[in-house]
This record gives structure tokens, sequence and C-alpha cells, in this order.
């Protein structure tokens, strides 16, 4: 009984090990735009999940509001991703780039998915080189308003759907009022890779100079 405790506790303690490992390490480069925990849920709505990651009973407009007033403040761009806790694919992109053990760090981003000139752009502008980033439950009524209202609708309306497909992420220059989505283009093309995603968005939003020496793909 004592060495099957033992063996046990020491299968135990490597795993341990093993997803610390496998944690990113540094600070990562999405980061909360606001604190959902300070704000009001919506009177008399229902159904919110225990531990949501798209609050279905928080105001859009609200959040909306704080994060944007934020990322002006604080010279960031503020990327949204429209979805909601019942999308398998937002819960994908929640468990791997954005949050999850694979989530992208800092100094990952700029190692890898940013081009020398990129790079040297970000660090002297920012050191800590972070996105600011906000979930909005498109399904709801509030997210849908408010899609609607900051033209999200009329991008996908551009690109043939009825509605928003999810995860759909667009990025704002609070600066200029700059609105961009990657999601995707013309002719049903998108960028390959989510890394290549949220650098167009960012050279389109005016964050990051554009350099044609790397080749970033549509797919």
């Amino acid at each position: 009984m004592r060495r099957a405790f033992v063996a046990l506790a020491a299968a135990l303690a490597f795993a341990a090990c093993s997803q610390e490992a496998a944690a990113p390490q540094g600070p990562l480069v999405f980061e909360k735009a606001v604190d959902y925990a300070a704000f009001q849920p919506i009177e008399g709505c229902t159904g919110e999940r225990a531990k949501p990651t798209y609050f279905k009973c928080l105001d859009a407009r609200e959040l909306y509001d704080a994060a944007i007033i934020r990322a002006e403040e604080e010279g960031r761009p503020l990327m949204i991703v429209w979805g909601f806790d019942e999308c398998p694919s937002c819960m994908k992109l929640e468990k791997t780039e954005l949050s999850g053990r694979k989530a992208w760090t800092v100094d990952r981003f700029l190692k890898d998915a940013l081009t020398p000139a990129q790079r040297d752009a970000a660090l002297a502008s920012q050191g800590d080189y972070r996105i600011l980033t906000l979930k909005i439950d498109v399904r709801r009524p509030s997210g849908a308003a408010l899609a609607e209202e900051i033209g999200v609708t009329d991008i996908a309306h551009s690109r043939g759907y009825d509605r928003i497909r999810t995860p759909f992420i667009t990025l704002t220059n609070a600066e200029t009022g700059t609105l961009v989505s990657q999601a995707e283009l013309g002719e049903g093309l998108r960028p390959c890779t989510r890394e290549d995603e949220f650098v167009l968005n960012l050279v389109e939003a005016g964050f990051l100079p554009d350099d044609p020496s790397r080749d970033r793909r549509m797919c």
C-alpha cells in the first residue's frame, strides 16, 4: 500500500511539473481590457454560466465604452473577439492562442510573428507590447446591437454573410477610430494562421508598419 501511495504521489508530481513546464512563460500578448466583475448584470438576465468567457448578462455597450477609454488612454490596440460560450471554435481559440497553455507570450509574438523591422518598431514604441482584448457575446441583444452600431455587422455582410460568423475578430485603433478585421477577405480568402491575422490587423489599424519581406499567405 505504501509503495503504491509513493508511486501515485510521484506520478502526480511529475504531471504537475509537466503542466507547469508546458505553461506559457512571461506576460501574454492578450490582456483583458476590463475587469468583468466590476460590471453589474443586466436586470432579469438569465442563463449565465458559472465561469463564462463571453458574459451573456453584461451590457456589451458598457464593456466596450470602458475598454475603448482604456485603449485610448494607453495608446494600445483593442481587439474584440465576437463569439459566445456555446461556440466550439470560440472555445478552441480561447484555449489555444488567447489564454490557454499554448497562448502567445509577448516574447514569442515579437520573435516569431513579427519581422525584424516590425519588431523594432514595436519595441521602440512600447516595451511591453500587449493587446487589450474584450470578449463580446454577439448572440445576445446588447452584443448584436453593439456590432450593428460600430460597423461589425456591415463587415460581415460585405463578405457575403447574413450574420457574424464566430469567432470573429476585430481590432480598433481608439485614437483614429479605425476598425479592421482580417477574419475573411475577398473571394473567401483569409490569413492561413491566426498569428498572421493578428499581425495584419495591427498593420491595417496603424500599430505596425507593413513589411512585405514576409509572405503572409492567404488560404
